[in-house]
């Protein structure tokens, strides 16, 4: 250590002393760096600021005396008994207290390792020389756990020997389970085919007998549909009347129509006054007979219930427009339709299983009447059908001179009301012209 450093400062080095000759010493190169060499010459020489250039030359000049190195001090300056503390020391100091504990801690671990490999060999050994085992187990282990309590054999591998009856039960057993997994997907498939080919020969005798059949792509329903509306014909009705072909477990078709089941047919009814009361003299109600088991009847009775809900549709609409001619809504759900002051026609909607149980009532006076006034709304709804579609394929006028849609006008109950009115009418006049000629007679 130089003399510049006092020994209250420093006491001991962590660097080596250096060496005679600092490039090579016994054939071995310094590997020093530069950031190893600057701690070691402020621990010599001080702060750098002492270090002049002038000191250095005399100290190169004079003999090399490490004992007494040469001062660098101005010759002026007095010497400097306290010299400035080190830079870095307390940097150093701190470091080298970590690695001592780390050194400690690593130290304590390799003991403790050491200590308990100790003390399973003795266990081992003690379990064939007690004596030799307990000699060098730690006290604390022999306190636990008993003397020779631990030993060791030797184990012998085991010859195997392949039980090829083994081997061919188990791929006997493996290969009936996928035969018998075969067998029964191939049934499933053929039962699947069946299915398939019994709906598909249904649907090309509906395509065959003039159905209409489209796609159909829905949340829930992918797959064909048949169209049984009016929409193509000229109807301007809400229900465009598309049902899907859906399948069952058997292969039959399955008709699901839009909405609830329709159910009620339209009934027209003569009622006349009879002792100051109205009451009915005539009643007829379209007859909708179909065998359902057949899945092409159950298409025409969903047509022939779309025509008769879109019949009472159009009648309802025009009630509201002929108000003025004395046609009303009797009790909310029926049509009144006023010929006279002692006649009426009510229309409404009756459900199909009544208009069943209703045709084995006796005949009434005026059953012909309401048949052909039955008949007679459903022949108009057509011809409105048949003016819709032929306004729809006409060639459109020009823009200054197309004129707006009358959608005011009546053509189902006007036409009625006015055939209705011509026996009265005639009635009237005839009426009239008799009292006229009775009355120029009785003046001559």
């Amino acid at each position: 250590m130089a003399s510049s450093v006092s020994k209250e400062s420093l006491e001991v080095s962590l660097e080596p002393a250096p060496l005679a000759d600092e490039r090579e010493w016994h054939g071995v190169k310094s590997v020093r760096n530069l950031s190893q060499i600057i701690p070691q010459i402020t621990l010599e020489r001080g702060s750098f600021a002492n270090v002049t250039e002038e000191g250095l030359r005399k100290e190169l000049e004079a003999p090399s005396t490490p004992s007494q190195p040469i001062s660098t001090t101005e010759p002026n300056e007095p010497d400097q008994k306290n010299p400035a503390p080190i830079a870095g020391f307390s940097e150093i100091e701190e470091q080298l207290t970590k690695d001592r504990a780390e050194v400690v801690r690593l130290l304590s671990l390799a003991q403790n390792e050491a200590a308990v490999s100790l003390d399973f060999i003795s266990l081992l050994i003690s379990s064939v020389k007690p004596a030799a085992g307990t000699t060098s187990m730690s006290p604390h282990l022999r306190s636990h756990v008993p003397v020779g309590s631990l030993g060791a054999d030797r184990v012998k591998a085991t010859s195997f020997k392949e039980d090829y009856d083994v081997c061919l039960g188990w791929k006997i057993h493996a290969v009936s389970a996928a035969v018998e997994r075969l067998k029964l997907a191939g049934e499933r498939l053929a039962a699947v085919n069946l299915r398939e080919r019994k709906y598909w020969l249904q649907v090309r005798d509906l395509a065959v007998s003039g159905e209409v059949l489209s796609k159909i792509r829905t949340a829930d329903y992918r797959g064909l549909g048949v169209r049984y509306g009016f929409a193509d014909a000229g109807s301007n009705y809400k229900e465009k009347g598309v049902a899907t072909l859906r399948s069952s477990e058997d292969g039959k078709i399955v008709l699901k129509t839009e909405g609830d089941k329709r159910t009620k047919v339209l009934s027209v009814s003569v009622n006349r006054k009879i002792s100051d009361e109205f009451r009915i003299t005539g009643k007829h109600a379209t007859k909708i007979e179909y065998d359902t088991s057949e899945f092409q009847n159950e298409i025409k009775q969903a047509r022939d219930l779309l025509f008769e809900e879109e019949l009472f549709f159009e009648v309802a609409r025009e009630t509201r427009l002929l108000v003025s001619q004395g046609i009303i809504f009797d009790f909310g759900d029926r049509v009144a339709v006023p010929v006279d002051s002692t006649c009426k026609i009510c229309i409404e909607m009756v459900e199909l299983n009544d208009n069943v149980d209703a045709m084995d009532v006796d005949a009434l006076a005026d059953d012909s009447l309401a048949e052909a006034i039955n008949a007679a709304l459903h022949l108009l709804l057509s011809k409105l059908h048949k003016k819709t579609l032929k306004q729809r394929r006409s060639i459109p006028l020009p823009l200054g001179s197309r004129m707006s849609s009358n959608t005011s006008k009546s053509d189902i109950l006007e036409p009625l009301v006015h055939a209705l009115a011509v026996d009265p009418i005639k009635d009237g006049i005839a009426s009239l012209l008799s009292e006229l000629i009775a009355s120029a007679r009785e003046g001559t």
